[in-house]
């Protein structure tokens, strides 16, 4: 991993899943780290493992203003902003989706990343990275019952990439890692042989599903100066789903 010990992040839906073990990694990667999220209870975990926790609801707008002023303070800047809060649904189907669900999906996910580009270019150092998480529905695919999310993290996704080119010249990187299938993140079942992992671990090349381990590794290297010429990018993190069909589908469709 890279060393991030001159970098001041803030993480923006840490309190569980893949926020909370990128909160983890970059801690352990030397930077200092606010962490943020609606869950206060989560708070004492996360100042355990060495980060500084702040509340804030990014479905609104003045928390999320808070949040952006309230870290850059206590940090003296911010280097690194993850912006990863976010929600979904088993949505069924278009028509059978409720409008109300849906405006939450789409404040959280959509909305939610157009507060946190808008205001947070006031608070970014010269040269900081901003990491949104997306996700591949929504980056190349959908599926039944994934529509609203699907359009919020494309949605989302869009954001920053006009914001990687709006935020260039100071040197500011937007990217976007769009995790798929990621065991234990709150959103996606345990891969402990259940019924749905083991229907799930067919969808891709490797024929399991992912770790969080596997994943904090984009967010380590895109905060890092590593990456100081990639920016406005949508990279899938998702053991090759995107890419076709892979053999541990296309074997059970021959076997059935």
């Amino acid at each position: 991993m890279h060393d991030l010990s001159s970098k001041r992040a803030l993480v923006i839906g840490a309190t569980s899943g893949i926020g909370f073990a990128v909160t983890a990694n970059l801690v352990s990667s030397g930077a200092q780290v606010m962490a943020a999220g609606r869950r206060a209870e989560a708070a004492n975990k996360l100042e355990e493992m060495g980060a500084r926790f702040v509340r804030c609801d990014i479905t609104d707008e003045e928390s999320v203003v808070n949040c952006l002023s309230e870290a850059s303070a206590q940090l003296g800047g911010i280097d690194i902003l993850v912006i990863n809060a976010g929600v979904a649904d088993d949505e069924e189907s278009l028509s059978a989706y409720a409008s109300e669900a849906m405006n939450v999906a789409i404040d959280t996910n959509l909305k939610g990343a157009f507060y946190a580009l808008k205001h947070a270019a006031t608070v970014l150092a010269d040269g900081a990275s901003v990491i949104y998480t997306g996700s591949v529905v929504g980056s190349g695919l959908t599926h039944a019952g994934a529509g609203v999310y699907a359009a919020g993290k494309a949605g989302g996704a869009y954001l920053a990439r006009t914001a990687a080119i709006e935020n260039a010249e100071r040197g500011i990187r937007v990217n976007t890692v769009c995790p798929a299938l990621i065991a234990d993140t709150g959103m996606m079942v345990a891969d402990d042989g259940n019924d749905t992992a083991q229907f799930l671990s067919q969808l891709n090349a490797f024929g399991r599903m992912g770790r969080l381990d596997e994943v904090v590794g984009i967010y380590n290297f895109l905060a890092s100066d590593a990456a100081s010429f990639i920016t406005g990018q949508e990279i899938r993190v998702d053991g090759g789903m995107t890419a076709g069909f892979g053999n541990p589908l296309m074997g059970g469709l021959a076997g059935g």
